[in-house]
């Protein structure tokens, strides 16, 4: 995605929060403009520190490398583990990159639970075999992203 940083953030705030209700200004009781946003925000990074893909991966013996290839079998079976349930990841030329976590939540976004959930919607393009999982310092583009997903497929977060 190219416009830097303020056109990336600017994006996934009218992509993955616009749609979210407990998010409109009429749920707040006292609202102050951008109230909203800066909730979408924080409990977004919040969730991000919950997903540690890179332990989710080591602790089945999954780790970057410029040479190793992995299968999907495998890498699905190391996020089920991690999580209790399946984990959508996808892949660019073959490149592990992203991964979609899907969760139901009870209660509002700000305040609510976060639940892991079976995903729903789009699956993996990933190969069966010879998925790569690149180091992040190299000189490919090798980086991977996280969408959170709610129960209603309704990405809240991506990194």
């Amino acid at each position: 995605m190219s416009g830097g940083d303020e056109y990336f953030w600017d994006h996934e705030f009218s992509k993955h929060a616009t749609c979210i209700n407990t998010l409109n200004p009429s749920c707040y009781p006292d609202y102050k403009p951008q109230e909203e946003v800066v909730d979408f925000f924080n409990r977004t990074v919040d969730l991000f520190q919950t997903l540690d893909t890179y332990q989710f991966l080591a602790a089945a013996g999954i780790y970057p490398s410029l040479t190793k290839t992995y299968n999907s079998t495998a890498i699905q079976a190391a996020l089920q583990t991690a999580r209790g349930v399946n984990t959508n990841f996808r892949c660019s030329n073959g490149k592990l990159n992203e991964m979609w976590f899907a969760f139901d939540v009870s209660g509002s976004i700000q305040t609510g639970q976060f639940i892991p959930a079976e995903p729903v919607g789009m699956s993996s393009n990933c190969p069966s075999t010879g998925i790569k999982y690149l180091p992040k310092n190299t000189t490919t583009d090798s980086t991977m992203s996280s969408q959170v997903l709610t129960s209603a497929d309704t990405p809240v977060s991506s990194a």
